[in-house]
């Protein structure tokens, strides 16, 4: 059985703890990026993601750059790594549309990009030959543990088969 670590955020550092820890390899190893890896997700808004299977996360709809940048309004996400302008990241990594690149026609390349990692995301849970590890860090929860049946349930509705274990970190 493989072992896959998957961040569900709220930020990219559970990403980071995954690759540090060796719970997932990087993506230049061959790890496929997940939609929770690289954003600013919250506890609520993952169980509401995953009951709905990602109905609207990428929906035009409810995405809207805001003054802080671009977020998902049904479920109250962040997408710092696609908002024009943050850490010249359209420099660094070269977007052909240049800062708006992933606001650009309706939210075109944020719509490919975050397809292509929810299917990602999917494809890893439904392979029965994966453990995986769940990597969550809580902001402004005090008993975090406590709080994880909601999160267990969602998963054993619409993953029934899925092993996997769920790791908190602070």
């Amino acid at each position: 059985m493989k072992t896959i670590g998957i961040s569900l955020g709220n930020v990219c550092e559970s990403a980071v703890y995954g690759v540090q820890k060796g719970l997932r390899k990087t993506e230049a190893q061959g790890y496929n990026i997940c939609p929770f890896d690289l954003m600013v997700s919250n506890y609520n808004g993952i169980i509401e993601c995953i009951n709905d299977d990602f109905r609207y996360f990428c929906d035009p709809n409810c995405l809207k750059l805001q003054s802080h940048g671009l977020t998902n309004t049904k479920y109250n996400f962040g997408f710092n790594h696609e908002t024009p302008g943050h850490a010249n990241l359209y420099l660094h990594e070269k977007w052909p549309e240049g800062s708006n690149h992933f606001i650009n026609n309706n939210y075109r390349h944020f719509i490919e990009r975050y397809n292509k990692r929810i299917k990602s995301f999917r494809k890893y849970l439904l392979d029965p030959n994966n453990f995986i590890i769940f990597i969550i860090q809580f902001v402004n929860e005090p008993h975090p543990e406590k709080n994880l049946q909601r999160l267990r349930n969602s998963l054993v509705t619409k993953y029934p088969k899925l092993k996997y274990d769920i790791r908190i970190i602070s």
